[in-house]
């Protein structure tokens, strides 16, 4: 008969081993048993997109779902739209047809490799999109065209066509970006997107960018950050940039010693390369200053609505505060007449012939006073005696 494992563990163990052994037995018991538990709650985890509210908007969580396309069972009102962490690849027209309320949308952590032209072109209310971690080799130029769009990420993909198609998109832009991350996108030089007023923050590390130059940042005159780290621009190239953001006070973050600091032995050099530029000094300006114009005349029409808006409360407040007062006398007067009337009526009596008798004129009577009608008869004859003489 074949002896039970307790029975082995005693003959060739002492006691402290068998303890021992047992403990080892009981918590390769419980590490299965909490696996099992860890897969069990893994299947009980919900693999669908799931409802949340923030700031009073309608979202939709829908990260790291394994999706490969986009939900479209979802309520049409959503207004954050969270779908990274996912393995969509593909992106058409009738990806977000249904929610064209939409104002954040994430789809980084994807693999989006094409995207339909038309795909975002309806949705109008987007302020911020984040593209970041794709496969995309552009950005869709119907961004540029979107009348909200504020925020745009698409650092970590490979924008090998980004400047091309830049080229032949129509500027001025629409779009009023304020934040644009083009972080480790493989780029060579800085895309031309024209006249950007409202940029305040451009991230462009981690790029190559053998060609930057300062006429590059002319159009963005109202620039307040810009992240360089990891690039590998020219040291004079990098010295007037930094030179001449620092003088407009934009923060400018990079790795670069070269480009923080001008030596001494650089000087001679970096002045040289400034006075061979020259040439291309006056296009640049005229970028900036053009520029400089359209955020002075933005901040005209601002203003000048602030002052149409304050005159017309004002002009409200007016007519609000004389509809009171008249109200008020109006109250007044009425209060008044009928006090007026209560006590006027509580003083008068009627007189006792009815009210046809107040203004007629009372008749005496013949039997009431006899010599008055003697005289009267008198008086008649004498008048008809004349009469006869």
């Amino acid at each position: 008969m074949t002896p039970t494992l307790p029975k082995l563990l005693t003959r060739s163990c002492s006691g402290k081993h068998v303890l021992l052994a047992l403990g080892a037995l009981v918590t390769l018991t419980l590490s299965y048993a909490n696996g099992f538990a860890t897969l069990a709650s893994e299947l009980d985890k919900p693999q669908r997109c799931t409802l949340e509210r923030s700031y009073k908007m309608v979202g939709y969580n829908c990260a790291n779902l394994n999706l490969k396309e986009i939900p479209q069972s979802l309520k049409s009102t959503l207004e954050i739209f969270d779908l990274s962490f996912n393995r969509i690849r593909d992106l058409n027209r009738q990806s977000f047809t249904r929610y064209p309320d939409v104002k954040y949308l994430y789809l980084f952590e994807n693999m989006i490799q094409n995207i339909e032209e038309g795909t975002f072109s309806e949705l109008t209310s987007l302020e911020a999109i984040d593209l970041s971690n794709n496969a995309l080799k552009t950005i869709p130029l119907e961004f540029f065209r979107l009348p909200l769009l504020r925020n745009l990420y698409v650092a970590h993909n490979a924008l090998l066509d980004l400047v091309q198609d830049m080229d032949r998109l129509q500027k001025p832009i629409a779009a009023p970006l304020q934040v644009l991350n083009l972080a480790d996108c493989w780029l060579q030089r800085l895309p031309n997107f024209g006249i950007m007023p409202d940029l305040w923050q451009l991230n462009i590390s981690f790029n190559p960018l053998v060609e930057l130059t300062i006429d590059q940042f002319a159009p963005m005159c109202n620039l307040k950050s810009l992240d360089m780290n990891g690039t590998q621009t020219p040291i004079c190239a990098c010295q007037t940039i930094t030179t001449e953001l620092t003088a407009r006070r934009t923060k400018i973050v990079s790795s670069n010693p070269h480009c923080t600091l001008l030596f001494s032995s650089e000087q001679s050099i970096c002045a040289q390369e400034a006075e061979e530029s020259l040439v291309s000094v006056a296009p640049v300006r005229s970028e900036y200053q053009q520029c400089l114009e359209v955020r002075s005349s933005r901040k005209r029409d601002t203003e000048a609505k602030t002052a149409w808006f304050r005159i017309s409360m004002a002009v409200l407040a007016c007519i609000v505060v004389f509809s009171l007062i008249l109200y008020y006398f109006h109250r007044r007067n009425v209060k008044n007449m009928k006090r007026k009337q209560n006590a006027y009526g509580g003083r008068y009596k009627a007189p006792p012939g009815g009210p046809d008798t107040i203004n007629r004129v009372k008749v005496p009577s013949l039997h009431e006073n006899d010599d008055h009608v003697s005289i009267i008869e008198n008086g008649k004859c004498d008048k008809l005696l004349k009469d006869c003489d």
